[in-house]
């Protein structure tokens, strides 16, 4: 899967005024929320797990993501960090492991963080320069079975752990299929879509023509996911 397949959708905000000019807006208040104060440092996991943003901080360098800082301002959280990928699809294997420990460290562990903001250090060219998650995704598409959340572990998250990066293919003998199967696949794709869907390029910063670079990443994560959102919940509908 390639980042064009996504194009469309990640370049909405692109079509309205509107739009860009609520992004700009956005944009000139998220510098202050990577100040000193709001620092989080890692913290050594307690048990039972608390499910805090220095526990999400710890596990990230335990899993080789080379963490720049992380903040935290009202419920949300703003990651930066060092990709070690050098192709799109290791870049891909990277956010995944990330969500994977989002999941388990923070969201399935009761955390009312409501978004991740994440911005890589050290983009190679044609590479996102950030995306984010919305907590809601993975109360909708990915909530554990019950008592499930006991057994996760992020200590050592595998690369692809539970995210679908690709569309399941039908290669089930005979065609036969699970109901309930293809229903957890479906949540896995749309999910995955709604990250992917989130992702900031260089040619979108450069459109909005904010001054700051990590203000104006942030804030076009924020309207794609809220774009993203919107478009999902309207296909939910429908399907009713």
């Amino acid at each position: 899967m390639t980042d064009d397949f996504y194009s469309p959708s990640r370049r909405r905000f692109l079509g309205a005024a509107a739009g860009a000019a609520t992004l700009t807006a956005t944009a000139g208040c998220l510098g202050s929320v990577l100040s000193a104060s709001n620092a989080v440092e890692p913290e050594q996991p307690t048990e039972p797990r608390e499910g805090t943003p220095g526990e999400f901080y710890y596990f990230l360098e335990a899993n080789d993501i080379e963490v720049d800082r992380l903040a935290e301002e009202d419920d949300e959280l703003f990651l930066t960090y060092r990709s070690d990928a050098e192709t799109v699809e290791e870049s891909d294997e990277e956010i995944t492991i990330i969500y994977e420990i989002y999941k388990q460290a923070l969201i399935h562990r009761g955390s009312e963080i409501t978004f991740l903001y994440t911005e890589i250090a050290n983009p190679f060219e044609g590479q996102a320069l950030g995306w984010g998650i919305n907590s809601e995704w993975v109360h909708r598409f990915d909530s554990p079975e019950e008592d499930a959340d006991a057994n996760e572990d992020p200590e050592d998250v595998e690369g692809n752990e539970s995210v679908e990066t690709e569309p399941a293919g039908d290669d089930s003998e005979g065609n036969e299929t699970d109901g309930t199967d293809n229903a957890l696949d479906m949540n896995q794709i749309t999910l995955w879509s709604n990250i992917m869907n989130t992702k900031v390029y260089q040619e979108d910063v450069d459109a909005l023509g904010a001054d700051n670079e990590t203000d104006a990443t942030n804030a076009t994560i924020a309207d794609n996911a809220s774009a993203t959102d919107t478009g999902t919940e309207s296909e939910t509908e429908g399907d009713d």
